[in-house]
C-alpha cells in the first residue's frame, strides 16, 4: 500500500510541476510578445515619421519653386497688376417636369422639408410653402400643414405656373393650390 501512495504523491506533484511550468512559460511568451509588439511598433512608426518628412521637405521645395505662398497656398499677384477676382457662380436649378395631368401618389416628410412623387416626377421643397384649400390656408410645417398635404394625395395637378418672380404654383383638381419658391424645390 504504502508503494501506491507513493506513487500517486509523486504523480500529483508531477502534475503540479508541469501545470507551474505551463503557466510560467505562458506567461513570459506573452510578455515576451507584448515587448517583440511594442518594439517593432516604434520601429515602424519611426519610419513612417521618416518618410513623411522627406514628402512634407519635398512639397515644400516644390510649393517654393512654383512660386506659390506656401502660408496661404496661393498664388502671388501678378506684377504690377490686380491679383484676379473671385466671381460667384450660382449652379441653375433643374428644370421642373411638366406636372400638369400627374396624380399626387404619395409625400414624405423629411427634416428640412418634404418631397412629393408625382407618379414617378420625385420633387423636394424646402422652406415655407403654402397650401390652400378653399378658404383655408396652411403654411407648413405650421399646425395642420402636414393633415392639407396628405390630403392632396390621390389629386391630379390641373395647373402648373412658375413665375419669373421665383414663384412655383400648382393647382390641384381638388379646389386646392401649393405656392413655394422655385429655389425651394429640387428634383429629386
Amino acid at each position: 500500500m504504502l508503494a501506491g501512495e507513493l506513487e500517486a504523491g509523486r504523480f500529483a506533484r508531477g502534475l503540479w510541476y508541469f501545470f507551474g511550468i505551463v503557466t510560467t512559460a505562458g506567461i513570459f511568451a506573452g510578455i515576451a510578445g507584448l515587448g517583440f509588439g511594442h518594439v517593432i511598433g516604434l520601429v515602424w512608426e519611426q519610419l513612417h515619421r521618416n518618410r513623411r518628412r522627406g514628402v512634407l521637405q519635398r512639397k515644400t521645395s516644390l510649393t517654393e519653386a512654383s512660386g506659390i505662398d506656401s502660408a496661404s497656398g496661393q498664388l502671388p499677384p501678378p506684377p504690377g497688376g490686380e491679383p484676379p477676382r473671385l466671381q460667384l457662380v450660382v449652379p441653375e436649378n433643374a428644370p421642373l417636369p411638366n406636372l400638369v395631368g400627374r396624380r399626387l401618389t404619395s409625400i414624405r416628410f423629411l427634416t428640412e422639408g418634404f418631397e412629393m412623387d408625382f407618379s414617378g416626377a420625385r420633387v423636394a421643397i424646402s422652406g415655407t410653402p403654402t397650401i390652400t384649400c378653399a378658404a383655408q390656408r396652411y403654411r407648413f410645417p405650421e399646425a395642420g400643414s402636414r393633415d392639407a398635404l396628405c390630403d392632396l394625395i390621390g389629386s391630379r395637378v390641373e395647373r402648373m405656373r412658375v413665375a419669373a418672380s421665383d414663384r412655383l404654383e400648382l393647382g390641384f383638381d381638388v379646389g386646392c393650390e401649393l405656392v413655394t419658391t422655385r429655389s425651394g424645390t429640387a428634383v429629386a
